[in-house]
């Protein structure tokens, strides 16, 4: 991504919207700002209705829910979740939203998922990012019935405290550590 762009020229900026714990409809906005007379400033704004996991409205269920690379010293580069269909109802699945230019590989491993089925998601960092911190996200989206359409965020963390899996991570070495300390 750019920080300097001259006239004519283009890069992609990420925005990333976050729901922190928010439970109900949220709104959020962005503002770009430049120093192009005709444009000067551009708004962008992000409407959603946030869901808990375990709700019954979820059509998907992705295991892990959150894909962490862990801290940048371990120089993890593959992972992967299991997508189960959790309806009656055979899904149609494709990758709708994919960061660009930062995973060497994000593949959906089936495109059609029967009822209590599951597809792997997999996902691998190109060399040399082993070691970045980041927090991006893979959305997929389901097709079913005539006209059904339902979109499943998949949340990819490095080196960033506060995911599920960080969360797990730490009180699994609380537990140890209160074995030893028994013992």
């Amino acid at each position: 991504m750019k920080s300097e762009l001259a006239a004519g020229d283009s890069t992609w900026i990420e925005l990333i919207y976050t729901s922190r714990g928010a439970k109900s409809r949220t709104h959020k906005s962005a503002r770009v700002t430049t120093n192009d007379t005709t444009l000067g400033r551009v708004s962008i704004a992000f409407k959603a209705e946030t869901k808990e996991p375990g709700d019954s409205a979820l059509l998907l269920a992705a295991d892990p829910p959150t894909l962490d690379f862990g801290d940048p010293e371990k120089r993890k580069r593959r992972l992967e979740s299991k997508i189960t269909n959790v309806t009656d109802e055979v899904m149609y699945l494709s990758l709708v939203s994919v960061p660009p230019d930062f995973f060497k590989k994000v593949e959906l491993k089936k495109d059609k998922l029967k009822p209590g089925k599951t597809a792997k998601l997999k996902v691998e960092l190109k060399k040399g990012t082993e070691e970045e911190k980041f927090r991006k996200s893979v959305t997929l989206e389901a097709r079913y019935g005539e006209k059904g359409k339902f979109r499943l965020t998949v949340p990819l963390v490095k080196g960033i405290g506060g995911s599920a899996t960080a969360k797990k991570d730490n009180k699994d070495k609380t537990d140890e550590k209160d074995k030893k300390d028994k013992n």
